[in-house]
């Protein structure tokens, strides 16, 4: 007993110390990656507005001397935190796995596996759909009486917050497969759960979305979905 090393409060932070450092030094070399890699990026992020508008040039405009180097910090930061998402999670279940017993290390590197799947899938269909949809919604009336002048920091922190919104909403359905499966959800929803899950789902879209109506219905549908995506991902795990 006394060769037994003692886990001590300052073992746990210095661990947890150590995988948050891991994650931060992580993000940085992906975020520098894609900061002086950000000229050839352009493209990519004009793509969702060519194909809302194709035929249509976007002339992006900038008000201060730093906009446009702030920008360019801002967005890649925010797609560099989206991609970074699995490697948080990774780290998390490093930190989190010596207190849990085999059937639940097992479950954990099957919900890690699908959230790295669901993270480059929910990028992927913002990306392709969803911005182009919302950036002809957001502009075409504006395009249909007045000239725009968009400015670039705008434009690139729709995008960038967009992507790292996308990467996070996607985690929903893995989130709640996990919790399915540990027992902390019920695996069966009745109709008095539905209802649940609907009154939910709304209070997402109302926070996420104050004041619009239509916004708040097609969020909290979107919502909806992603949660009783969780409750089937759980039977095929």
């Amino acid at each position: 007993m006394k060769d037994r090393p003692k886990i001590t409060l300052l073992t746990h932070f210095e661990e947890l110390r150590r995988r948050i450092l891991i994650f931060l030094a992580f993000l940085f070399v992906i975020w520098a990656g894609l900061f002086f890699q950000f000229n050839h990026l352009v493209p990519v992020f004009l793509r969702p507005y060519r194909q809302a508008f194709p035929g249509q040039n976007l002339n992006l405009v900038f008000t201060s001397l730093p906009e446009a180097i702030m920008a360019a910090l801002k967005s890649t930061f925010f797609l560099a935190l989206a991609l970074s998402l699995p490697v948080l999670i990774f780290q998390a279940w490093r930190f989190l796995s010596p207190a849990l017993y085999p059937e639940e290390k097992r479950l954990m590197r099957r919900l890690l596996a699908l959230a790295s799947l669901f993270t480059a899938g929910g990028i992927f269909l913002a990306y392709w759909l969803v911005f182009p949809s919302l950036l002809k919604f957001f502009l075409g009336l504006g395009y249909t009486h007045f000239e725009p002048l968009l400015r670039i920091q705008s434009y690139l922190s729709f995008l960038g917050k967009g992507v790292l919104v996308a990467a996070l909403v996607a985690q929903i359905p893995v989130v709640t497969a996990g919790l399915v499966k540990l027992e902390l959800l019920p695996r069966g929803l009745g109709k008095k759960r539905y209802l649940y899950l609907l009154g939910i789902s709304y209070a997402l879209g109302l926070f996420i979305s104050p004041g619009d109506p239509i916004g708040q219905l097609i969020l909290a549908l979107s919502f909806f979905l992603l949660l009783q995506s969780g409750f089937l991902v759980a039977k095929l795990l």
